[in-house]
């Protein structure tokens, strides 16, 4: 519409704009807002005009590969560090189950940092051969090292030459080997492998133990108390009570033991006969246990104006309304979940 438009609105027009414009005069045009085609009428039209006496189109699935069995494939994550300490390298293997095998090993040798790398690398597919892995996916967060071994950059350094040549000898013996470039961040486990290693002094006919990681959700006091309710069948408080009544410990407690229970002691108050913690607000928590627990969280989750709320604010909601127990985020979690 928009160069019909222009041709009857400009003032003056001259040559062949001149000629259009005369030719166009002798029809009544009607100029009218394009309006945007949506997908409906796209539709309409193919379905009001079919194609007919075409031959059959031949469908391609684009998902093919959904049906295909998965590939087990382990990844190596390398990683290397040098400090005044030493030269360290790390190693992490993940099986395609999930399990990891960790291996760190100190340089007793100069080496430069990519020469460094170099070896990480190498030390860790070393490794796999051994193992009998056959195909494995290289993760490290060296530029250098993954560029080379994939043959995007030139290995330049006359340093370096060995280490290349004697990585490229090594990828035969794998029916499908990649090297995959991430950042540090996503490489954390083998780089703290590296720096443990560079650290470390490791004496001469020393064996070390395998080192095993693993998470807790608690501190170890709540577990203490934890499992001092479900053996003796006291509240969790009931220590803190008679510390804070009548200034007794514990039968058989150490001296840290003491020590732990007059800070943690100093919180707490009795006040008509119930146990209170002390907040920063004026308003103490109420110490409650057991089944008061289990129905301040139903009320308070599910009751009358229950909001349904995610368990950790469901824990905040039961500090404002006055509650305390040591275990209630976690108990307010499992219980949301559930």
């Amino acid at each position: 519409m928009d160069p019909l438009k222009y041709l009857f609105e400009k003032s003056a027009l001259t040559g062949r704009m001149a000629r259009w414009l005369l030719m166009l005069a002798e029809f009544e045009l009607k100029y009218v807002t394009r309006k945007s085609i949506k997908r409906r009428a796209v539709a309409e039209f193919l379905a009001d005009c079919p194609v007919e006496g075409g031959e059959d189109a031949e469908f391609k699935f684009p998902d093919e590969d959904i049906m295909t069995l998965a590939e087990d494939v382990w990844k190596l994550y390398f990683d290397a560090t040098a400090n005044q300490k030493g030269f360290g390298i790390g190693v992490s293997l993940i099986a395609p189950d999930g399990s990891h095998i960790p291996l760190a090993f100190k340089l007793n040798f100069e080496v430069t940092n990519n020469q460094v790398e170099y070896e990480a690398c190498i030390v860790g597919m070393e490794a796999t051969i051994e193992i009998g892995i056959e195909k494995v996916e290289v993760v490290g967060d060296s530029n250098l090292v993954v560029s080379q071994a994939n043959g995007d950059w030139k290995v330049k350094e006359e340093k370096l030459k060995p280490y290349h040549q004697d990585l490229e000898d090594l990828i035969p013996y794998f029916n499908k080997v990649t090297f995959t470039h991430v950042p540090r961040l996503k490489n954390q486990f083998a780089d703290v492998l590296a720096t443990l290693a560079s650290m470390v002094e490791i004496l001469v006919g020393v064996k070390l133990r395998p080192i095993v990681i693993k998470q807790r959700d608690t501190p170890v006091y709540q577990h203490v108390m934890a499992v001092d309710e479900s053996d003796d069948g006291h509240p969790w408080y009931y220590d803190i009570w008679r510390f804070v009544e009548k200034g007794e410990y514990p039968i058989g407690a150490s001296k840290k033991d003491r020590v732990a229970l007059q800070r943690m002691a100093a919180q707490y108050i009795i006040c008509g006969g119930n146990l209170y913690r002390r907040s920063h607000c004026r308003m103490h928590k109420i110490c409650i246990h057991g089944v008061e627990t289990k129905r301040v969280m139903e009320e308070i989750h599910e009751g009358v104006c229950g909001p349904h709320m995610n368990g950790m604010m469901l824990a905040k909601k039961i500090l404002k309304q006055g509650y305390f127990w040591t275990t209630m985020e976690t108990e307010c979690v499992e219980y949301v979940r559930r």
